[in-house]
């Protein structure tokens, strides 16, 4: 099963965004962390499918954590979404340049996110049955 760790450090946020989860009946691990510094290390041991970060943590902030993330090589590779309260001009450009793919504001759009989330999962649905069959045809 594939995990999804969320990077958010206020509960009414993290019950948001679990219930677009149970809504949409995801089938992923759930993982919450609440600092820049648990995520760090969460996601080395995890390595999850998506990362949902929030821009302003507590300690390192998320665009820090973003990039050390980036850097890293065992985590480099994995999506990161920042979902954040900044929005202000400028300000998802400097989470793209931090390294995270989709940009989301809060308050969130649950329709757009859950479209978004649903899209993430047919991708990645489809690259694992592709990657499945191309090593089914090397075997033969």
């Amino acid at each position: 099963m594939l995990t999804i760790m969320l990077v958010e450090d206020d509960a009414n946020n993290v019950s948001l965004i679990e219930d677009v989860f149970a809504f949409d009946q995801v089938p992923a691990r759930f993982v919450v962390v609440a600092t820049g510094e648990e995520a760090l290390q969460s996601a080395v041991l995890l390595l999850p499918a998506l990362i949902l970060m929030d821009l302003r943590l507590p300690g390192i902030d998320g665009l820090e954590t973003t990039q050390i993330l980036k850097h890293n090589p065992l985590t480099k590779s994995i999506p990161v979404w920042a979902i954040t309260a900044y929005a202000m001009p400028g300000d998802e450009e400097r989470a793209r340049a931090a390294g995270c793919c989709n940009y989301f504001t809060k308050p969130l759009s649950m329709r757009n996110f859950g479209d978004c989330l649903r899209e993430f999962l047919r991708d990645l649905d489809e690259a694992e049955s592709e990657q499945y069959a191309s090593a089914q045809s090397a075997d033969r």
